[in-house]
């Protein structure tokens, strides 16, 4: 497992006044469902603002393998909350019922997950993918899933290579050829390759949701005891990270910027496309300019979780009050975005 960056971050909401905060902030853990790019921008911008400690909040952020890390990591009480896939962390919940976290805010209203190639490869279907090699990653949400979606598509995984790759190497094994496709978020991978030299016309990107699985992608996540136990502190963490994204998604450049400071590695440029992508295509929606990000259609998960739970052959589907808790959402005013 790699070594993530950590970040101690302080933050506030325009909801309360500094003083109301005077004592010693509460201290939260966040974990990330992978290392810290446009993807997550929104929570360093509340850093720089201020806003988490404004809020009485001490908040330290670490990068993870993927989903199925960060998840994990919640539930083993390590982090209070995180982020991750909502149909990985349905597979999880099946498993452990006891110690998985829950949904408590949205973020994608569509799935990132995806099956990335390059042009040369001629993957367009998931019949194409029969006799070529895929890399998938050991934990992150698309790689968990990859068998659901063959399931899903009648695509026999008997006739598909499949190597697992690092996150650290996935996009160099898929330039260098050394395999055929990859399994990954599109906002991430697509801006990967684009940041290697590759020209956007080369990329294919077979999104899951667009073959049979239409479903919430990335969501923030909280840890069973802290929802029952520091209900007011999740109210804030959340507020906060909700004008965050807002703001963000309002500007992206904004976010790049912020992102760029604490990663000097990355490009600034990529990175303010990527929030554009994010929020052009995941984020901002019909469904969340009229109600907000952070929007759940209780019918539209339940469904989500019926065909999560045929793709992955699970014994039962997690219900809709196992995996969410709306609760917690902060006001309107501070989900809208469009």
């Amino acid at each position: 497992m790699p070594v993530s960056r950590r970040f101690v971050l302080g933050s506030a909401m325009t909801l309360a006044a500094p003083a109301v905060f005077a004592q010693a902030p509460d201290r939260l853990r966040l974990v990330l469902n992978f290392q810290p790019d446009g993807g997550t921008a929104a929570f360093f911008v509340a850093q720089s603002r201020g806003w988490f400690r404004e809020a009485g909040l001490e908040v330290t952020i670490d990068g993870s393998a993927g989903s199925g890390d960060a998840i994990t990591r919640v539930a083993s009480g390590a982090y209070q909350v995180g982020v991750g896939d909502i149909a990985t962390l349905a597979e999880f919940l099946v498993r452990n019922p006891g110690s998985a976290p829950r949904v408590v805010m949205p973020l994608h209203d569509r799935s990132p997950q995806a099956v990335i190639s390059l042009a040369a490869a001629g993957i367009a279907r998931p019949a194409d993918l029969v006799g070529k090699t895929v890399g998938n990653g050991p934990a992150d949400g698309a790689s968990r899933m990859f068998p659901a979606f063959a399931r899903i598509n009648n695509l026999d995984l008997a006739g598909v290579g499949r190597r697992q790759v690092t996150p650290q190497l996935r996009d160099t094994m898929l330039l260098t050829r050394q395999v055929d496709a990859v399994t990954g978020f599109d906002y991430t991978v697509f801006f990967n390759l684009k940041a290697n030299g590759t020209k956007p016309e080369d990329i294919r990107v077979m999104r899951y949701g667009d073959f049979g699985m239409d479903f919430y992608g990335n969501a923030i996540l909280a840890g069973q005891p802290l929802i029952a136990e520091k209900p007011d502190v999740l109210r804030r963490f959340l507020a906060v990270a909700a004008r965050a994204w807002r703001d963000t998604l309002a500007d992206p450049a904004m976010g790049a910027a912020v992102i760029k400071r604490q990663v000097p590695l990355l490009d600034e440029t990529i990175e303010a496309e990527r929030i554009t992508f994010l929020r052009d295509n995941l984020m901002v929606t019909a469904r969340t300019r009229a109600l907000g990000i952070g929007t759940m259609d209780l019918g539209r998960l339940r469904e989500g979780l019926a065909f999560v739970q045929e793709g992955f052959g699970m014994p039962r589907a997690p219900t809709v009050e196992e995996i969410y808790d709306g609760n917690f959402l902060p006001p309107i005013e501070l989900r809208r975005v469009g």
